[in-house]
């Protein structure tokens, strides 16, 4: 029902999706605050109020105290009046996240990509995880204002289609997600790239960061999101990873990507031990594939073996040196790191921030702040819950 009410655009509607946008996102206000920021009629905000309780969206939360005549009324949302469903889709895991209406967590699960999860198989999962996560929670369809797809790209937001590359599993070359996802809900369907819903998510975790935000997810490859006043900053071709394109050496050609990926670290450190340098904890020919070896290294890295401490800092340097070159261009004020080696490897992050303060413009480092995510957040797929919530209002 609240997602037949928000898919409406007649003036009526439009004026009562505003009063609950201004409700929800400065939390409790009153009547008289409602119609300064909405500068719509009293009679007006009135007869949306009680449209907005009368649909369960709203409550009153208690009466500020009076200084003479009626007590002003406090109104905020309803969280439980329906929930929304964020997926996160990478090339390592996928994260499928239930939030409500004040987006904290109801459910999340997470699986593993394999070499098994062709497209076929892993829409598969996400729907029978997405039932059995409704069912557990006493949810319906009727429940749910829309799903929200943070993923890899390039994709086409439009048409709904994925094509992505470097997938394990064969066939990730023109995914129809969306379509696969809106049929088997029969609710609106909300596709973006992953860097940019994480950026989203940082906006409303932190209210602060409510101008610019550069978001950087980096593994495997590098996706950066960017948030200017609110709005995402949507490449032509939807693809994330074109930051990483940017050239870092030019007397070889080679992008930022190609220094900080874990194939990079592999290949590098691989390179080392075959010019006769030893590792004192790491032993690669136990293990066949990538991520086997590349857990084996960050293990080998927690134990601080020597070797691969000097490849990720170099590593790091280059980072650093990307990073600026963004901030010089964006002038964000915040710079989240989604990354697992700066978790497991604290002076790795710090060397990122250090090499990126060299060479950054004096005037970008007012009021910019970096910080590394953390895994419990979510940021990606609790994310796409914001962006189905935003999709809603525009």
């Amino acid at each position: 029902m609240i997602e037949e009410l928000m898919r409406q655009r007649s003036s009526k509607v439009n004026g009562m999706k505003e009063v609950y946008r201004c409700i929800h996102q400065h939390g409790l206000i009153t009547k008289a605050e409602l119609l300064k920021r909405t500068k719509m009629k009293q009679t007006t905000v009135v007869r949306h109020l009680d449209a907005l309780i009368q649909y369960g969206l709203i409550r009153i939360e208690h009466y500020e105290e009076s200084s003479g005549g009626r007590p002003p009324a406090l109104y905020a949302i309803e969280p439980k009046a329906a929930f929304i469903i964020g997926i996160d889709l990478s090339r390592v895991e996928t994260t499928i996240s239930i939030v409500d209406m004040s987006f904290a967590p109801v459910a999340n699960y997470t699986f593993q990509m394999t070499e098994d999860h062709t497209p076929a198989y892993t829409i598969s999962v996400i729907k029978k995880v997405i039932a059995a996560l409704l069912k557990n929670n006493e949810m319906e369809k009727k429940d749910i204002l829309g799903i929200g797809l943070g993923t890899v790209g390039p994709l086409d937001r439009q048409k709904g289609i994925m094509y992505p590359e470097a997938f394990v599993a064969p066939g990730w070359n023109e995914v129809p997600i969306v379509h696969e996802i809106k049929k088997a809900f029969q609710t609106d369907v909300f596709l973006e790239n992953g860097a940019n819903t994480a950026a989203l998510y940082e906006s409303v975790n932190n209210p602060e960061a409510n101008k610019t935000i550069l978001y950087c997810i980096s593994g495997w490859g590098l996706r950066c999101g960017v948030l200017t006043n609110g709005t995402i900053m949507q490449s032509r071709k939807g693809d994330a990873s074109s930051f990483g394109e940017m050239i870092i050496d030019t007397e070889s050609n080679r992008t930022l990507s190609s220094y900080i990926s874990y194939n990079y670290i592999l290949e590098e450190v691989e390179r080392k031990i075959n010019a006769g340098e030893k590792p004192t904890h790491y032993h690669p020919e136990k293990y066949h594939k990538k991520n086997e070896k590349m857990d084996h290294l960050l293990h080998a890295l927690r134990k601080g073996d020597p070797l691969i401490e000097n490849v990720v800092l170099r590593s790091a340097h280059y980072f650093g040196v990307g990073i600026a070159n963004m901030v010089n261009v964006l002038h964000p004020e915040v710079v989240v790191m989604n990354s697992d080696l700066m978790r497991i490897y604290p002076a790795y992050y710090e060397k990122v921030v250090q090499t990126a303060e060299t060479f950054i413009f004096q005037l970008n480092k007012q009021n910019l702040h970096f910080h590394v995510a953390q895994t419990t957040e979510n940021a990606v797929s609790i994310g796409a819950c914001v962006l189905t919530f935003q999709s809603h209002f525009k």
